[in-house]
């Protein structure tokens, strides 16, 4: 079945908000929005596998508090790291991203981000930490993106040893290194901009 871009009627007709992601079912049901869809495979593969689900109603809150956080804050500003802004805006956004990594520090549990067991909010934090540690380290000067900040730092560690999430964090890399290799910061004019504006603030801590 075709949707079309976002933006498209098709897909509107599918997801009225026009974003991604959507889900949709064998039985025509239509699943828009990343928790919606999580806690969905959750329910729908309850028994099978890990759960990914935190031991306790209070750790699955935070699960659940981390997963929203990403969603509702993260999510919507994180492409300040690779696509095209002007430099006050990304600079702005920059910043903002760098209060959630602070926000996500407080409320990590450890060893996974609701406790000893491996939830659905870290599934929803690993790809973009991903992208983090790729490109701020690279193209914007960060020495550590976990600089002052010892529970994500562990928290990732901890991240790097379960199978599933090595194949995915593997993946991601791999994407990322490929727009590294057709100079998508350097033609966007990112690397540029980030030399032309030293009055702003780029490089973390």
């Amino acid at each position: 079945m075709e949707f079309g871009g976002l933006g498209s009627e098709q897909y509107k007709a599918i997801n009225p908000q026009g974003k991604m992601p959507v889900l949709l079912l064998t039985n025509g049901t239509i699943l828009p929005e990343s928790e919606v869809i999580v806690q969905y495979i959750l329910d729908k593969w309850e028994g099978v596998g890990p759960s990914m689900k935190a031991p306790t109603a209070e750790l699955r809150a935070i699960a659940t508090l981390a997963a929203r956080i990403h969603d509702q804050y993260i999510t919507p500003i994180q492409a300040c790291m690779y696509r095209k802004f002007e430099a006050a805006d990304r600079a702005i956004l920059l910043k903002q991203l760098v209060k959630q990594m602070d926000v996500l520090e407080h409320i990590c549990v450890g060893p996974y981000v609701a406790g000893p067991e491996i939830t659905s909010g870290d599934s929803a934090l690993m790809p973009t930490f991903v992208f983090m540690t790729f490109i701020l380290p690279r193209y914007f000067g960060w020495r550590d993106v976990f600089a002052g900040r010892p529970r994500l730092a562990a928290w990732w560690l901890e991240m790097q040893e379960p199978r599933a999430s090595r194949r995915v964090i593997d993946e991601v890399t791999d994407a990322l290194e490929g727009w590294a290799k057709k100079n998508r910061w350097e033609d966007l004019g990112i690397v540029q901009q980030l030399a032309d504006n030293p009055q702003y603030k780029w490089t973390y801590p």
